[in-house]
């Protein structure tokens, strides 16, 4: 039987709590939201040491803002007015099973959003960091599958997955509805030209 640790080292800086435990939804509604599948405790660790690792390395800590979303979390998510999430696209579910014990997000891989912490080691209001900048370091230095971009101010979505698409789509924030729309979208160098001409 497949048994895990969620205090265990998933990587040099990231225990697998970090990468579970760090959503709101979960934490205010008590949720337990822990993977059942041995899969997504191994793409965890990958996410972890494959691209965490090597940012906290180049720009300091960082703070994640969204991890792993079991099935239940999803639910609760689901209920909010604008929840930002879509469970069989954006593989914060990673090999997790729906009730029909089928995939959830057929792309695999794990997925988390993440912010920089400023020199106070608080998140970001800003005003010291810029995560234009640490989208593009990403494009230009790691394998990755996708990458979500919402702003300079904004926590950033990255994922691993079996194809690594070194994909990037850039997302614009409607100030009145607060929905988020899809703007811009390129793949490997055109990846990085996207993120150096965005202007928000």
């Amino acid at each position: 039987m497949f048994t895990y640790n969620i205090n265990g080292k998933a990587s040099r800086y990231f225990t697998y709590a970090a990468l579970i435990n760090c959503g709101s939804t979960a934490i205010e509604h008590q949720i337990e939201n822990l993977p059942l599948q041995p899969d997504t405790w191994r793409a965890l660790s990958l996410l972890a040491t494959q691209i965490l690792d090597p940012i906290v390395d180049q720009f300091g800590p960082i703070a994640l803002t969204y991890g792993f979303c079991s099935p239940e979390l999803v639910r609760k998510i689901a209920k909010n007015r604008n929840p930002h999430i879509a469970p069989k696209l954006d593989q914060h579910c990673s090999h997790e099973l729906n009730q029909n014990k089928k995939i959830i997000c057929d792309r695999l891989g794990a997925a988390c959003d993440f912010t920089l912490l400023d020199s106070h080691n608080e998140i970001n209001d800003g005003k010291e960091v810029d995560m234009q900048q640490v989208a593009l370091w990403i494009c230009e230095n790691l394998k990755f599958d996708r990458l979500y971009y919402y702003g300079k101010d904004r926590s950033l979505h990255i994922s691993i997955g079996p194809k690594m698409n070194q994909f990037i789509q850039t997302m614009k924030t409607n100030a009145d509805t607060g929905h988020r729309v899809p703007s811009k979208k390129g793949r490997g160098e055109v990846a990085i030209k996207v993120i150096q001409q965005v202007d928000y």
